[in-house]
């Protein structure tokens, strides 16, 4: 994954059927329809929306900070180029005042040339307007995810709360995609991680978490119905505890920690 906002880096498919997002929409149906929907477990998916809205928010940071430091950078080449050009100017336009040597002259004609030909081949003054407008969008997708993060707890309806969280992270990924981006000018963090399917990672693994969680309440409550092997029944507590802690706590660290420690470049 070379440009996490190309859209060829996206390891989903906004047009797909497989789409996650329309997935966990599909899942959560199945899950209203008749299932856990107890005050705790709703408190834990509330938290893992918000780490996950800022998680997408902390990623923004960082790429709108990449494409600010590239235009800085671009512009300050452009402008030091067209400086040196002005200075080799104004020197060609005094310099035969004080001295008829026509090589010195010709060498500040040469110098001249050569920085306008730098300044138009390298073309700074595209490419920072570029990474300016790039940096914009970025800002623009950020103030949406900070708006949204907010309004999460106006929600008085669970289902409904979910649906627009999913939604939302859709259309932001969607959003993102459509950037249709050159490679990164600068070597980052966020070149490497694919913040959207690192995430949909941890969902799965939570997912998976759940299920394990579902079978072992099985199993206990069979062992418990019919007084059975009581080593058993406590190593599947046991086991039932530690499950329901990864549940509570989905390790979102590998995310979090890298982009934290780029965003801290950009303060």
């Amino acid at each position: 994954m070379s440009s996490i906002s190309s859209c060829d880096s996206y390891q989903i498919s906004i047009d797909n059927d497989d789409d996650p997002y329309i997935k966990r929409l599909d899942e959560l149906e199945e899950e209203h329809s008749g299932s856990d929907g107890s005050t705790e477990n709703y408190a834990e998916k509330t938290q893992n929306m918000k780490t996950e809205l800022e998680l997408v928010s902390l990623y923004l940071k960082c790429k709108k900070g990449v494409y600010n430091i590239a235009y800085c950078q671009h512009k300050s080449y452009s402008d030091a180029l067209l400086l040196i050009s002005l200075m080799f100017s104004g020197t060609l336009v005094v310099f035969p005042f004080f001295s008829a040597e026509k090589m010195a002259i010709s060498s500040l004609g040469v110098l001249i040339m050569l920085s306008i030909f730098l300044k138009h081949y390298c073309n700074f003054d595209i490419s920072s307007h570029r990474f300016h407008t790039i940096s914009l969008q970025y800002g623009k997708i950020l103030a949406n995810v900070e708006s949204f993060l907010p309004k999460l707890v106006y929600f008085s309806n669970k289902t409904e709360k979910q649906i627009a969280f999913y939604e939302k992270m859709r259309e932001i990924e969607s959003k993102l995609c459509d950037f249709n981006e050159e490679t990164a000018p600068i070597s980052t963090v966020t070149n490497q991680i694919n913040v959207f399917s690192s995430i949909h990672t941890v969902e799965i693994k939570q997912i998976e978490l759940q299920n394990r969680y579902k079978k072992v309440k099985r199993e206990i409550d069979k062992i418990k119905a019919k007084n059975g092997n009581q080593a058993r029944l406590q190593y599947l507590k046991e086991n039932q505890k530690i499950i329901k802690d990864e549940i509570k706590n989905p390790d979102y660290s590998f995310i979090r920690t890298p982009l934290e420690q780029e965003s801290k470049v950009y303060l």
